[in-house]
């Protein structure tokens, strides 16, 4: 004799009552466990602090194709350091490179300059652009 499964008194397909509060009250619990909510709101204020000390330590340069070079990869390494893509030691070693090609500019020497950029991004990891 074949045996179907609603003949043999087994439920087929549902969850019993007791199964859907067991899995409503795991699901409760799970829920509470998400903390990324707090961690993403605390983020952006964390990104700010370290965006305004990176800025603050960007090289003073003229506006001229050096300058702007310059200008252009402290930039980089700026949002690179806020977006978590580069450690602060490299950031603060990387910007201590670019005072000799800031300063070779400011005293009007562009082919020093952009070799001096040049240098320092192969050296931090960057192409030499």
């Amino acid at each position: 004799m074949i045996r179907h499964a609603e003949s043999s008194g087994r439920k087929s397909g549902l969850i019993s009552g007791t199964g859907f509060a067991t899995l409503l009250l795991a699901a409760i619990l799970l829920a509470g466990c998400n903390t990324t909510a707090r961690q993403e709101a605390a983020a952006p204020a964390e990104r700010s602090a370290e965006s305004e000390v990176a800025v603050a330590a960007a090289p003073q340069t003229p506006d001229s194709n050096c300058g702007r070079a310059i200008d252009t990869f402290a930039n980089l390494l700026s949002r690179d350091l806020e977006n978590g893509m580069v450690a602060r030691s490299v950031h603060d070693a990387a910007m201590q490179d670019l005072e000799v090609a800031a300063g070779a500019c400011r005293a009007g020497s562009q082919e020093q300059a952009l070799s001096a950029l040049r240098a320092t991004r192969i050296r931090h990891g960057y192409p030499a652009g």
